[in-house]
């Protein structure tokens, strides 16, 4: 009975559909170039300098802000649009609400985490030093925060705003909020697959010529890409192509004694002079691109499972598939539990996505056995 709604259903969701369109067209994207632009201006001044592998983050979340922003203004005004037919029960209108809303919620929750890894993190600990803490009267809540708080509302208004079962309405609730988190967090692992695989050390001392080494495709061949992260841009300036090095591990290793963590230290290179296959150029590259895609896919196709789509429930299925086979490829390369944690979040929403109990919400149940 998800198709048939109540008058004063139909009022709620107009409503919610007017309210949130106009902030979405209105106010959501200065929020997010608010936001946007004071994580650039912490990430340049005060984690670049010591640790070059953050300078990437400056285009990748540019490119990532603006496109969220533009769809924050078409998904508000598509809203405006569509509130009539949302009031006259059209479910089309409806569904697009739905997606509308979803894009609102995964951008929110992906423009809310970089404030809080560039700006509310504390790196001064190490192990790059020089690093300062965060200013100690750092806001824990950005303006982005409300995007996904108004998404999320909106999100679920036009999800249960129908004659559906209490039943119903909870297994839909479940499904479609597996949906929407993994697509942000797929989305985040994208953000850190494009950064390292797009990160070029020579761009940081000369970024007007093409250095020998400067390409995304071979970058990686020549550099440890896990000591990187750990090296800061003076002694990576005065390291020998094939020297030993005493690096110091960002992932720590359980102490002994008094319990205390240390820091892991291991002896390699970090520069190689002749090119040696890294196996980090394709994982990032699927893992970052890749996964973009993946997660790009999760939000736009949520409005046409809502529909029962056989076709949108397959590509459904195809992008949680490479998602988890590219995350967890990741994982098994580079070693950072995140990625694990993404690679068992798409594992997880693949089940549910399968499980007869959440498929009939996803595609009607004839076309599914076809």
């Amino acid at each position: 009975m998800y198709k048939e709604t109540s008058n004063i259903q139909r009022i709620i969701a107009a409503v919610v559909a007017v309210v949130a369109g106009i902030y979405f067209v209105v106010w959501a994207p200065s929020q997010a170039m608010w936001t946007l632009k004071h994580a650039l201006e912490a990430v340049m001044a005060r984690l670049i300098p010591f640790d070059p592998d953050f300078y990437t983050a400056v285009p990748i979340l540019g490119a990532t802000f603006g496109i969220w922003m533009i769809l924050l203004a078409f998904g508000g005004s598509l809203l405006l649009v569509v509130a009539v037919g949302i009031y006259k029960g059209n479910l089309q209108a409806r569904a697009a609400g739905l997606g509308v809303a979803g894009i609102a919620a995964v951008a929110g929750m992906t423009m809310f985490i970089p404030w809080m890894v560039l700006i509310v993190s504390d790196y001064s600990q190490g192990p790059v030093s020089g690093i300062s803490p965060p200013p100690a009267d750092t806001s824990m809540t950005p303006p982005v925060l409300w995007i996904m708080v108004i998404g999320l509302l909106a999100y679920f208004t036009f999800l249960l705003m129908d004659k559906d079962s209490i039943k119903d309405k909870i297994l839909k609730t479940v499904v479609y909020t597996a949906i929407g988190v993994v697509a942000g967090m797929v989305f985040m692992n994208a953000q850190h697959g494009v950064r390292y695989f797009a990160f070029i050390p020579e761009y940081q001392t000369e970024s007007n010529s093409l250095k020998p080494l400067g390409n995304v495709y071979t970058n990686l061949d020549h550099y440890d890409a896990i000591a990187l992260t750990t090296v800061s841009q003076k002694q990576m300036d005065n390291i020998e192509y094939g020297q030993e090095i005493d690096l110091v591990r960002k992932a720590m290793v359980k102490g002994k004694g008094e319990g205390k963590g240390k820091h892991k230290v291991d002896r390699l290179i970090l520069k190689n002079q002749a090119p040696i296959y890294n196996p980090n150029t394709i994982s990032l590259l699927l893992g970052g691109y890749g996964n973009y895609i993946a997660s790009y896919l999760m939000v736009f196709l949520i409005p046409f499972v809502f529909l029962r789509k056989k076709w949108a429930y397959d590509a459904l299925l195809m992008a949680t598939v490479l998602s988890a086979i590219a995350t967890f490829q990741n994982y098994f390369v580079r070693g950072s539990f995140e990625w694990a944690i993404g690679g068992f979040m798409s594992v997880g929403l693949l089940v549910f996505l399968l499980l007869p109990i959440f498929k009939k919400y996803l595609v009607e149940t004839n076309e599914a056995e076809a």
